[in-house]
């Protein structure tokens, strides 16, 4: 999230801190147990594999995808349908589920399947009492450092995270890439002496509406954190991400 809020006119400290002293203590003492419910993911899935005859999925670079172990996956956000070809492509390839990340304006059964949320600065700015709005940002704050414990625990499980890095949908152009989901994980790897992949992923559909139409999976090469700053890797991951997606193609 953005390093101050000011939600008219009330500034506050950031919604996403995961380098404070509090934050860090609960990170490094936090217990949990899975959220998601493989067998209500595999539902999902048998769902979502059902909806996609409507688009035939094509894989590019599945094999970078690890079949064990902890992974970032940072997939291009095109559509609401994106998670499902997310969920198929990843189990078809590995045969496992992952934690999506999401936002936290969407429906709570999601979180059964995998979804975890995070509360975003603009999810606040449409409160105009100043008192609801306070009230808001401590509920945000709190929830967003579950969150981020949460999301600490899975990485050290050797779970698969995807988070969406432009925080928002962009059919026909690459959005702003938001880096805080890297400056966690990399927060995480040194904290734990952690080396997870980061993987690009390009969507590119040829139509929206048409039946049959294909749709496009392409896995890039696996980054790491190593000897860059999360500027420098959240530019290279964005530049990934639009070659993969087809943009630099189209331009």
């Amino acid at each position: 999230m953005k390093d101050l809020l000011n939600a008219g006119g009330l500034a506050v400290q950031p919604l996403f801190d995961f380098g404070s002293q509090r934050v860090a203590e609960a990170i490094s003492t936090a217990d949990f147990s899975l959220w998601r419910n493989d067998w209500f993911a595999c539902g999902c899935r048998l769902l979502a594999e059902g909806a996609l005859i409507y688009h035939r999925i094509r894989v590019e670079g599945g094999e970078r995808i690890p079949r064990q172990g902890p992974a970032l996956l940072l997939p291009k956000h095109c559509a609401y349908r994106d998670i499902l070809v997310e969920g198929v492509a990843l189990h078809r390839l590995t045969q496992r589920y992952a934690t999506y990340v999401m936002k936290v304006g969407l429906s709570g059964f999601l979180e059964w399947a995998g979804g975890v949320k995070i509360v975003r600065p603009k999810d606040l700015r449409r409160i105009a009492d100043r008192q609801q709005r306070r009230a808001q940002i401590r509920w945000a704050r709190d929830k967003n450092e579950q969150t981020l414990n949460y999301l600490a625990w899975l990485y050290r499980q050797g779970e698969v995270v995807v988070s969406h890095p432009e925080g928002m949908r962009y059919q026909d152009q690459m959005g702003v890439m938001q880096k805080e989901i890297v400056d966690h994980l990399m927060w995480v790897e040194e904290r734990w002496e952690m080396r997870v992949p980061i993987i690009p992923i390009g969507l590119e559909y040829e139509s929206y509406s048409k039946p049959g139409s294909r749709v496009f999976f392409r896995v890039g090469e696996p980054m790491y954190t190593d000897n860059l700053t999360a500027e420098q890797l959240v530019a290279e991951l964005g530049q990934r991400i639009g070659d993969l997606s087809g943009f630099q193609k189209k331009g």
